[in-house]
Protein backbone atom coordinates (compact mmCIF):
# COMPACT_ATOMS: atom_id res chain seq x y z
CA UNK A 1 0.00 0.00 0.00
CA UNK A 2 1.26 3.46 -0.86
CA UNK A 3 -0.09 6.86 0.20
CA UNK A 4 -0.10 9.24 -2.78
CA UNK A 5 1.28 12.74 -2.14
CA UNK A 6 -0.13 15.93 -3.67
CA UNK A 7 2.70 15.90 -6.23
CA UNK A 8 1.99 12.23 -7.03
CA UNK A 9 -1.63 13.11 -7.67
CA UNK A 10 -0.75 16.03 -9.97
CA UNK A 11 1.66 13.83 -11.93
CA UNK A 12 -0.87 11.01 -12.03
CA UNK A 13 -3.63 13.17 -13.49
CA UNK A 14 -1.27 14.60 -16.11
CA UNK A 15 -0.25 11.07 -17.11
CA UNK A 16 -3.92 10.07 -17.20
CA UNK A 17 -4.65 13.02 -19.48
CA UNK A 18 -2.00 11.79 -21.93
CA UNK A 19 -3.47 8.28 -21.79
CA UNK A 20 -6.93 9.82 -22.14
CA UNK A 21 -6.04 10.36 -25.84
CA UNK A 22 -8.06 13.58 -25.98
CA UNK A 23 -10.95 12.26 -23.85
CA UNK A 24 -11.35 11.05 -20.27
CA UNK A 25 -12.80 14.34 -19.07
CA UNK A 26 -11.48 17.78 -18.20
CA UNK A 27 -8.27 17.45 -16.13
CA UNK A 28 -8.90 20.83 -14.46
CA UNK A 29 -12.25 19.54 -13.23
CA UNK A 30 -10.47 16.36 -12.16
CA UNK A 31 -7.91 18.29 -10.13
CA UNK A 32 -10.69 20.28 -8.41
CA UNK A 33 -12.26 16.98 -7.26
CA UNK A 34 -8.93 15.69 -5.93
CA UNK A 35 -7.90 19.02 -4.33
CA UNK A 36 -11.20 19.21 -2.48
CA UNK A 37 -10.47 15.88 -0.79
CA UNK A 38 -6.85 16.90 -0.05
CA UNK A 39 -8.05 20.13 1.57
CA UNK A 40 -10.43 18.14 3.76
CA UNK A 41 -7.52 15.98 4.95
CA UNK A 42 -8.59 12.81 3.18
CA UNK A 43 -5.91 10.26 2.28
CA UNK A 44 -5.31 8.70 -1.13
CA UNK A 45 -4.18 5.08 -0.68
CA UNK A 46 -3.03 2.99 -3.66
CA UNK A 47 -3.06 -0.81 -3.32
CA UNK A 48 -1.90 -3.55 -5.66
CA UNK A 49 -4.33 -6.06 -7.15
CA UNK A 50 -2.84 -8.78 -4.96
CA UNK A 51 -3.76 -6.78 -1.82
CA UNK A 52 -7.51 -6.90 -2.56
CA UNK A 53 -9.27 -9.64 -0.53
CA UNK A 54 -10.61 -12.50 -2.68
CA UNK A 55 -14.18 -11.82 -1.55
CA UNK A 56 -13.94 -8.01 -1.43
CA UNK A 57 -16.12 -6.12 -3.94
CA UNK A 58 -14.43 -3.45 -6.08
CA UNK A 59 -16.75 -1.39 -8.35
CA UNK A 60 -15.82 1.58 -10.51
CA UNK A 61 -17.36 5.08 -10.15
CA UNK A 62 -17.18 7.47 -13.12
CA UNK A 63 -18.96 10.05 -15.23
CA UNK A 64 -20.72 9.52 -18.56
CA UNK A 65 -21.52 12.28 -21.06
CA UNK A 66 -20.09 14.65 -23.58
CA UNK A 67 -16.92 16.63 -22.90
CA UNK A 68 -18.93 19.72 -23.74
CA UNK A 69 -21.96 18.87 -21.59
CA UNK A 70 -23.70 21.65 -19.67
CA UNK A 71 -22.30 22.52 -16.24
CA UNK A 72 -25.04 21.94 -13.68
CA UNK A 73 -24.93 22.72 -9.95
CA UNK A 74 -25.34 19.34 -8.29
CA UNK A 75 -27.74 18.71 -5.44
CA UNK A 76 -25.03 16.42 -3.99
CA UNK A 77 -22.19 18.10 -2.06
CA UNK A 78 -20.16 14.88 -2.51
CA UNK A 79 -20.82 14.70 -6.28
CA UNK A 80 -22.70 12.19 -8.42
CA UNK A 81 -19.87 9.64 -8.72
CA UNK A 82 -19.54 9.26 -4.95
CA UNK A 83 -23.31 9.14 -4.56
CA UNK A 84 -23.64 6.43 -7.25
CA UNK A 85 -21.04 4.31 -5.40
CA UNK A 86 -23.07 4.62 -2.18
CA UNK A 87 -26.37 3.91 -3.96
CA UNK A 88 -24.95 0.68 -5.42
CA UNK A 89 -23.46 -0.28 -2.05
CA UNK A 90 -26.85 0.22 -0.40
CA UNK A 91 -28.54 -1.83 -3.14
CA UNK A 92 -26.14 -4.76 -2.72
CA UNK A 93 -26.23 -4.56 1.09
CA UNK A 94 -22.49 -5.09 1.47
CA UNK A 95 -19.66 -2.64 2.17
CA UNK A 96 -17.33 -2.43 -0.79
CA UNK A 97 -13.61 -3.08 -0.28
CA UNK A 98 -12.03 -0.58 -2.67
CA UNK A 99 -12.42 1.52 -5.81
CA UNK A 100 -11.04 1.04 -9.31
CA UNK A 101 -10.99 3.63 -12.09
CA UNK A 102 -13.08 3.02 -15.20
CA UNK A 103 -10.45 4.41 -17.56
CA UNK A 104 -7.30 6.51 -17.50
CA UNK A 105 -8.43 10.09 -18.04
CA UNK A 106 -8.00 13.50 -16.43
CA UNK A 107 -11.47 13.56 -14.87
CA UNK A 108 -12.65 9.96 -14.77
CA UNK A 109 -9.59 8.67 -12.90
CA UNK A 110 -9.94 11.70 -10.62
CA UNK A 111 -13.56 10.70 -9.95
CA UNK A 112 -12.38 7.29 -8.76
CA UNK A 113 -9.56 8.82 -6.68
CA UNK A 114 -11.89 11.35 -5.06
CA UNK A 115 -14.53 8.71 -4.35
CA UNK A 116 -11.94 6.46 -2.70
CA UNK A 117 -10.51 9.28 -0.59
CA UNK A 118 -13.93 10.61 0.43
CA UNK A 119 -15.14 7.18 1.55
CA UNK A 120 -11.86 6.06 3.15
CA UNK A 121 -11.31 3.23 0.68
CA UNK A 122 -8.12 2.44 -1.26
CA UNK A 123 -7.88 2.74 -5.04
CA UNK A 124 -6.60 -0.32 -6.86
CA UNK A 125 -3.51 -0.13 -9.11
CA UNK A 126 -5.31 -1.44 -12.19
CA UNK A 127 -7.82 -0.32 -14.77
CA UNK A 128 -10.28 -2.02 -17.16
CA UNK A 129 -9.13 0.03 -20.17
CA UNK A 130 -5.50 1.14 -19.76
CA UNK A 131 -6.48 4.29 -21.65
CA UNK A 132 -9.70 6.27 -22.23
CA UNK A 133 -12.48 4.74 -24.33
CA UNK A 134 -15.70 6.20 -25.74
CA UNK A 135 -18.35 3.61 -24.76
CA UNK A 136 -19.22 1.54 -21.70
CA UNK A 137 -18.71 -1.83 -23.41
CA UNK A 138 -15.12 -0.87 -24.21
CA UNK A 139 -13.58 -2.55 -21.17
CA UNK A 140 -11.39 -5.52 -20.48
CA UNK A 141 -14.29 -6.70 -18.31
CA UNK A 142 -16.31 -7.25 -21.49
CA UNK A 143 -13.39 -9.06 -23.10
CA UNK A 144 -13.10 -11.55 -20.21
CA UNK A 145 -16.86 -11.83 -19.57
CA UNK A 146 -17.40 -9.80 -16.36
CA UNK A 147 -20.94 -8.38 -16.20
CA UNK A 148 -21.67 -4.67 -15.78
CA UNK A 149 -24.86 -5.02 -13.67
CA UNK A 150 -25.97 -4.22 -11.18
CA UNK A 151 -25.08 -0.59 -11.70
CA UNK A 152 -26.25 2.78 -10.37
CA UNK A 153 -26.82 6.04 -12.26
CA UNK A 154 -27.15 9.40 -10.47
CA UNK A 155 -27.92 12.76 -12.10
CA UNK A 156 -26.96 16.16 -10.65
CA UNK A 157 -30.68 16.89 -10.29
CA UNK A 158 -31.10 14.17 -7.64
CA UNK A 159 -32.34 11.26 -9.76
CA UNK A 160 -31.05 7.88 -8.52
CA UNK A 161 -31.51 4.78 -10.70
CA UNK A 162 -30.33 1.20 -10.08
CA UNK A 163 -30.30 -1.28 -12.95
CA UNK A 164 -30.30 -4.76 -11.45
CA UNK A 165 -29.99 -6.58 -14.74
CA UNK A 166 -29.25 -5.61 -18.32
CA UNK A 167 -29.18 -7.53 -21.60
CA UNK A 168 -25.50 -6.77 -22.24
CA UNK A 169 -22.94 -3.95 -22.08
CA UNK A 170 -24.10 -2.53 -25.42
CA UNK A 171 -27.62 -2.16 -24.03
CA UNK A 172 -26.17 -0.58 -20.87
CA UNK A 173 -24.28 1.95 -22.99
CA UNK A 174 -27.48 2.90 -24.81
CA UNK A 175 -29.43 3.29 -21.56
CA UNK A 176 -26.86 5.40 -19.72
CA UNK A 177 -25.97 7.51 -22.77
CA UNK A 178 -29.69 8.21 -23.33
CA UNK A 179 -30.03 9.52 -19.78
CA UNK A 180 -26.97 11.79 -20.12
CA UNK A 181 -28.03 12.98 -23.56
CA UNK A 182 -31.62 13.71 -22.50
CA UNK A 183 -30.62 15.95 -19.60
CA UNK A 184 -27.68 17.49 -21.54
CA UNK A 185 -25.15 17.00 -18.77
CA UNK A 186 -22.94 14.30 -17.30
CA UNK A 187 -24.21 11.65 -14.93
CA UNK A 188 -22.41 9.68 -12.20
CA UNK A 189 -22.29 5.91 -12.66
CA UNK A 190 -20.92 3.05 -10.55
CA UNK A 191 -20.80 -0.34 -12.25
CA UNK A 192 -19.03 -3.72 -12.43
CA UNK A 193 -19.08 -4.72 -8.73
CA UNK A 194 -16.35 -7.35 -9.07
CA UNK A 195 -14.89 -9.54 -6.30
CA UNK A 196 -11.13 -9.46 -5.79
CA UNK A 197 -10.49 -13.03 -6.95
CA UNK A 198 -12.10 -12.30 -10.32
CA UNK A 199 -10.71 -8.77 -10.58
CA UNK A 200 -7.04 -9.78 -10.67
CA UNK A 201 -7.25 -11.34 -14.14
CA UNK A 202 -9.81 -8.93 -15.61
CA UNK A 203 -8.00 -5.57 -15.71
CA UNK A 204 -4.77 -3.93 -16.88
CA UNK A 205 -2.35 -4.43 -13.99
CA UNK A 206 -0.36 -1.44 -12.59
CA UNK A 207 -2.25 1.02 -14.81
CA UNK A 208 -2.24 3.78 -12.17
CA UNK A 209 1.51 3.42 -11.61
CA UNK A 210 2.03 3.57 -15.38
CA UNK A 211 0.10 6.84 -15.65
CA UNK A 212 2.04 8.25 -12.68
CA UNK A 213 5.35 7.36 -14.35
CA UNK A 214 4.35 9.15 -17.55
CA UNK A 215 3.15 12.29 -15.77
CA UNK A 216 6.28 12.39 -13.63
CA UNK A 217 8.45 12.08 -16.76
CA UNK A 218 6.75 15.13 -18.30
CA UNK A 219 7.11 17.26 -15.16
CA UNK A 220 10.72 16.40 -14.35
CA UNK A 221 11.79 16.98 -17.97
CA UNK A 222 10.14 20.42 -17.96
CA UNK A 223 11.73 21.29 -14.59
CA UNK A 224 15.18 20.19 -15.78
CA UNK A 225 14.99 22.03 -19.09
CA UNK A 226 14.93 18.74 -21.02
CA UNK A 227 12.64 17.70 -23.90
CA UNK A 228 9.34 16.61 -22.26
CA UNK A 229 8.10 14.92 -25.43
CA UNK A 230 11.21 12.74 -25.63
CA UNK A 231 10.91 11.93 -21.92
CA UNK A 232 7.25 10.95 -22.33
CA UNK A 233 7.95 8.74 -25.32
CA UNK A 234 10.72 6.97 -23.41
CA UNK A 235 8.54 6.50 -20.30
CA UNK A 236 5.60 5.12 -22.28
CA UNK A 237 7.47 3.12 -24.91
CA UNK A 238 5.85 5.38 -27.48
CA UNK A 239 6.45 7.01 -30.85
CA UNK A 240 6.65 10.55 -32.22
CA UNK A 241 3.94 10.65 -34.90
CA UNK A 242 3.92 14.27 -36.06
CA UNK A 243 4.62 17.89 -35.22
CA UNK A 244 2.75 20.74 -36.89
CA UNK A 245 0.42 23.74 -36.80
CA UNK A 246 -3.37 23.24 -36.72
CA UNK A 247 -4.94 24.47 -39.96
CA UNK A 248 -8.42 22.90 -39.72
CA UNK A 249 -10.57 22.01 -36.71
CA UNK A 250 -14.24 21.11 -36.42
CA UNK A 251 -16.39 19.31 -33.89
CA UNK A 252 -20.01 18.78 -32.88
CA UNK A 253 -22.18 17.14 -30.26
CA UNK A 254 -23.67 13.87 -31.50
CA UNK A 255 -25.73 11.51 -29.35
CA UNK A 256 -23.93 12.39 -26.13
CA UNK A 257 -20.44 12.29 -27.69
CA UNK A 258 -18.03 14.99 -28.81
CA UNK A 259 -17.20 14.13 -32.43
CA UNK A 260 -14.65 16.03 -34.51
CA UNK A 261 -11.36 16.17 -36.37
CA UNK A 262 -8.39 18.45 -36.90
CA UNK A 263 -5.55 18.72 -39.39
CA UNK A 264 -1.96 19.80 -38.85
CA UNK A 265 0.54 21.18 -41.36
CA UNK A 266 4.00 19.85 -40.63
CA UNK A 267 6.87 21.82 -39.12
CA UNK A 268 10.54 20.92 -38.68
CA UNK A 269 11.25 17.37 -39.85
CA UNK A 270 7.58 17.11 -40.96
CA UNK A 271 7.68 20.22 -43.18
CA UNK A 272 5.52 19.78 -46.29
CA UNK A 273 3.42 16.97 -44.76
CA UNK A 274 -0.13 16.85 -43.38
CA UNK A 275 -1.63 14.94 -40.47
CA UNK A 276 -5.32 14.43 -39.62
CA UNK A 277 -6.88 13.05 -36.44
CA UNK A 278 -10.56 12.02 -36.01
CA UNK A 279 -12.12 11.63 -32.58
CA UNK A 280 -15.26 10.46 -30.84
CA UNK A 281 -14.47 11.82 -27.38
CA UNK A 282 -11.07 10.07 -27.75
CA UNK A 283 -8.66 10.21 -30.72
CA UNK A 284 -9.43 6.99 -32.61
CA UNK A 285 -7.67 7.17 -35.99
CA UNK A 286 -5.04 9.31 -37.71
CA UNK A 287 -3.81 9.78 -41.28
CA UNK A 288 -0.39 10.98 -42.42
CA UNK A 289 -0.51 12.46 -45.92
CA UNK A 290 -3.84 10.69 -46.54
CA UNK A 291 -2.69 7.22 -45.44
CA UNK A 292 -3.84 5.62 -42.17
CA UNK A 293 -1.05 6.05 -39.64
CA UNK A 294 -2.41 4.82 -36.27
CA UNK A 295 -5.76 3.25 -35.38
CA UNK A 296 -7.48 1.94 -32.24
CA UNK A 297 -6.91 0.25 -29.94
CA UNK A 298 -3.44 1.91 -30.06
CA UNK A 299 -3.26 5.33 -28.47
CA UNK A 300 -3.02 8.73 -30.21
CA UNK A 301 -2.25 11.66 -27.90
CA UNK A 302 -1.76 15.37 -28.58
CA UNK A 303 0.44 17.71 -26.57
CA UNK A 304 1.71 21.26 -26.78
CA UNK A 305 5.40 21.51 -27.78
CA UNK A 306 6.28 22.28 -24.13
CA UNK A 307 4.73 19.00 -23.02
CA UNK A 308 1.20 19.68 -21.79
CA UNK A 309 -1.49 17.18 -22.95
CA UNK A 310 -4.46 18.58 -24.88
CA UNK A 311 -8.04 17.33 -24.55
CA UNK A 312 -10.75 17.49 -27.21
CA UNK A 313 -12.12 19.74 -28.59
CA UNK A 314 -9.35 22.19 -27.58
CA UNK A 315 -6.97 21.97 -30.56
CA UNK A 316 -7.00 25.55 -31.92
CA UNK A 317 -6.17 26.84 -35.38
CA UNK A 318 -2.76 28.51 -35.65
CA UNK A 319 -1.23 26.73 -32.64
CA UNK A 320 1.53 24.13 -32.87
CA UNK A 321 1.03 20.62 -31.48
CA UNK A 322 2.90 17.35 -31.18
CA UNK A 323 1.18 14.00 -31.83
CA UNK A 324 2.53 10.89 -30.10
CA UNK A 325 1.38 7.26 -30.12
CA UNK A 326 1.58 4.33 -27.70
CA UNK A 327 0.87 0.59 -27.98
CA UNK A 328 -2.47 -0.61 -26.59
CA UNK A 329 -2.56 -3.02 -23.62
CA UNK A 330 -2.40 -6.66 -24.75
CA UNK A 331 -6.02 -7.50 -23.86
CA UNK A 332 -7.18 -5.01 -26.50
CA UNK A 333 -5.14 -6.84 -29.13
CA UNK A 334 -6.94 -10.15 -28.59
CA UNK A 335 -9.62 -11.15 -31.16
CA UNK A 336 -12.45 -10.20 -28.78
CA UNK A 337 -10.75 -6.90 -27.90
CA UNK A 338 -10.36 -6.00 -31.56
CA UNK A 339 -13.94 -7.12 -32.26
CA UNK A 340 -15.31 -4.27 -30.13
CA UNK A 341 -12.50 -1.69 -30.25
CA UNK A 342 -10.55 -2.20 -33.46
CA UNK A 343 -10.85 -0.95 -37.07
CA UNK A 344 -14.31 -2.49 -37.50
CA UNK A 345 -15.67 -0.29 -34.69
CA UNK A 346 -14.94 2.57 -37.11
CA UNK A 347 -16.64 0.75 -40.00
CA UNK A 348 -13.34 -0.12 -41.69
CA UNK A 349 -12.97 -3.56 -43.29
CA UNK A 350 -9.27 -3.93 -42.62
CA UNK A 351 -6.95 -5.89 -40.36
CA UNK A 352 -5.43 -4.22 -37.33
CA UNK A 353 -1.69 -3.60 -37.60
CA UNK A 354 -0.01 -2.75 -34.25
CA UNK A 355 1.59 0.69 -34.08
CA UNK A 356 5.09 -0.73 -33.62
CA UNK A 357 4.74 -2.73 -36.86
CA UNK A 358 3.01 0.06 -38.78
CA UNK A 359 5.80 2.53 -37.95
CA UNK A 360 8.68 0.10 -38.38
Amino acid sequence: MKVLTEQDLKDLLEGCTVLGTGGGGDPEEGWRMVKKELDEGNEFRLVGLEEVPDDGIVPMPYFVGSLAGEKVRSVYEEGEAVRSYKVLEEFMGEEFAAVISTELGGANTAAALATAARLGRPIVDGDPAGRSVPELQHTTYYIVGVKMAPFAVVTPYGDEIVVGRVKDDFQAERLVRAIASSIKTNVGVTSHPVRGKELRNAVVKDAISHALTMGRALRTARENGEDPIAALIKAGNGFLLFRGVATETEWREEGGFTVGEFELEGTGEFEGEKYRVWYKNENLISWRNGEIDVIIPDLISVLTPDGHPVTNPHVSKGNEYVVVGFPAPELWRTPKGLEIFGPRYLGLDMEYVPIEERLR
